[in-house]
C-alpha cells in the first residue's frame, strides 16, 4: 500500500504536494493531517517539513505488514 499516490511524490512545494492528495482517499492519516495543518496556518509550514513527511511516508511504504514474514 502506497501512504500517497505516486505522482504525488514528483510535488515539491506544500500546495502542490497537498493539491495531489487532495482528492486520494487512500493519503495515509500523517500527510492528510500536514496538508490540513497548512491550510489552517501557512505560514508555520515548511518545505523542509514536506520533504521530511515524504521520506517518513517513504519509510512506512517499506514496512508492509501482509508480507510473510518468519515468526
Amino acid at each position: 500500500m502506497r501512504p500517497f499516490p505516486e505522482k504525488c511524490e514528483r510535488t515539491n512545494t506544500v500546495k502542490s504536494f497537498c493539491d495531489c492528495i487532495s482528492d486520494d482517499e487512500s493519503a495515509d492519516v500523517a500527510a492528510t493531517g500536514f496538508c490540513k495543518r497548512a491550510s489552517e496556518n501557512s505560514t508555520s509550514v515548511t518545505g523542509d517539513e514536506l520533504v521530511e513527511l515524504k521520506k517518513a511516508l517513504k519509510d512506512l511504504e517499506g514496512t508492509d505488514e501482509s508480507c510473510c514474514c518468519e515468526c
